[in-house]
């Protein structure tokens, strides 16, 4: 994963050495928020498969904050590419100062808006992305199911019992829920802040998912062109 990392942080300031000052028309920015065991992340994939874009999840994000924390050099070049989008997003924000008190979650926010400042489009799972750009011209997307049909999946996937899964996914999806109130001071299940959201209670076939979230996509932009 650091080696991602590092490749990831080299391929953005490479991309954005191009960009211009706004935000780059490019292959679409896609973000996706997601229930513990709904399948977001798979659908992700396929979203990602269909459109010739990068998935950029939890881990690699948290890896390449932390090496972009650990390298002042590299960060300074990423504060170099990003500050309009930085000084927009913080001036949106009436206490973002206090939001971002830990010098990781700085880094988070920068790195996200360093995707969206590329122009070679991405879906961002997590960490509170469909906050970051909220502003900008992405699509939103949550992904949930009822506790009994993640319990099962999860159950299914990592071979224990359901009443197992179902702990983890309560344990998983509190703590999701807490590192978007601690860092964005938003609850993770504000309907507002999404521009779809899809219950894959019965809409289990993950391919299909990603087909209708495209095609909302394709909905959305035809009535603001």
């Amino acid at each position: 994963m650091a080696t991602d990392a590092l490749k990831l942080v080299e391929a953005l300031l490479k991309a954005q050495m191009h960009a211009g000052p706004g935000a780059p028309a490019g292959k679409p920015v896609i973000t996706v928020s997601r229930d513990y065991g709904s399948g977001g992340r798979e659908i992700s994939g396929q979203l990602a498969k269909r459109l010739g874009i990068p998935v950029y999840d939890k881990e690699l994000l948290d890896a390449v904050a932390e090496k972009s924390g650990a390298d002042p050099k590299l960060m300074a070049q990423l504060d170099e590419r990003t500050r309009g989008f930085w000084d927009a997003w913080i001036s949106s924000l009436m206490s973002g100062e206090e939001m971002l008190e830990a010098k990781h979650r700085h880094y988070l926010v920068k790195v996200v808006l360093g995707i969206l400042n590329t122009g070679n489009g991405g879906v961002i799972i997590g960490r509170g992305a469909h906050i970051i750009l909220a502003r900008q011209d992405v699509f939103r997307v949550r992904v949930i199911a009822s506790p009994e049909t993640c319990a099962e999946r999860v159950a299914a996937k990592r071979a224990v019992s359901v009443e197992e899964a179902r702990k983890l996914v309560e344990q998983v999806n509190q703590g999701r829920e807490k590192f978007i109130w601690e860092v964005f001071k938003q609850r993770l299940n504000e309907p507002a802040a999404f521009d779809l959201t899809i219950n894959t209670d019965r809409l289990s076939k993950y391919e299909e998912v990603a087909e209708i979230i495209i095609l909302a996509m394709q909905y959305r932009h035809r009535n603001n062109a």
